[in-house]
């Protein structure tokens, strides 16, 4: 049984670069935007970026304000995956598992493809949007590596074993329009300003909810699938539970009516 949040609030400077600035981290209200900033190398996510990613995820963690992450990148590229020379080293870089663990909902921004390791950074959160051009694959198996940050499970979760099974036997890219349609992405926009425009829309549909029922709600999918059904019914139930002894719960139930939108504080 899960309780409410009770870690403390770090709020980065706008604009604060973490570690040696290959990942930006931007605080705009209650919303956190992850930019990897590594375009000329197609946001190859190395030990550096890893490192990087995994202390601006410590943070995030304990920003008990935060009501949303948003995860993207500059450049025409999402990520790349590995750098080839790091592509026989068999280990997780953990980036994946950093981003998977954050109790806050976790808006991917695709700004290009995803590869790779890249791939697997991008099924970590909730919500995939993408740029009509994107594409994504998991080329491992052709060099004689398996994904190794969480990807052959989170993909088969995600779009079901047969889909899985094709991308990484294959190992070939898949498109946007594809990716739509067997639900690896959510949303698929034209162009940079599309995704800027969608992101902003999610935004402020995801902000504009109970910010503990938006936790209680990525809980209970998360954990629910690997549970039985009267397990994960179980667990509805007791979230259910804790979440109307909060303060938004009431404020959720007085400003209906009100007819007033609500004012949610986070207890």
């Amino acid at each position: 049984m899960s309780s409410g949040p009770s870690t403390r609030q770090i709020t980065p400077k706008k604009g604060a670069r973490i570690a040696s600035d290959p990942v930006l981290l931007k605080r705009a209200q209650q919303v956190a935007t992850v930019t990897l900033d590594r375009p000329n190398s197609g946001n190859r996510l190395d030990a550096g970026v890893a490192v990087s990613l995994r202390e601006v995820c410590g943070l995030l963690a304990q920003d008990s304000d935060l009501r949303l992450v948003v995860l993207t990148a500059n450049g025409e590229v999402f990520s790349a995956g590995a750098p080839e020379q790091q592509d026989d080293a068999g280990q997780s870089l953990g980036v994946a598992s950093a981003v998977a663990t954050l109790n806050t909902p976790v808006l991917v921004a695709l700004n290009g493809d995803a590869v790779g390791t890249g791939l697997e950074l991008a099924l970590a959160g909730d919500l995939r949007i993408c740029v009509s051009t994107a594409r994504f694959g998991f080329p491992d198996l052709a060099g004689g590596i398996l994904p190794r940050d969480g990807g052959t499970q989170r993909l088969s979760r995600l779009v079901g074993p047969a889909w899985a099974r094709d991308m990484l036997l294959t190992g070939r890219m898949v498109d946007a329009k594809e990716a739509l349609s067997i639900g690896l992405v959510n949303r698929v926009v034209d162009g940079p300003e599309g995704l800027i425009a969608i992101t902003k829309e999610l935004t402020e549909q995801i902000t504009a909810g109970g910010p503990i029922g938006a936790r209680y709600a990525k809980e209970a999918v998360n954990k629910g699938m690997d549970m039985t059904l009267d397990q994960g019914l179980g667990l509805e139930a007791d979230l259910n539970v804790i979440l109307q002894s909060t303060s938004d719960r009431a404020e959720g139930l007085k400003s209906f009516l009100e007819k007033r939108p609500p004012k949610y504080d986070g207890t």
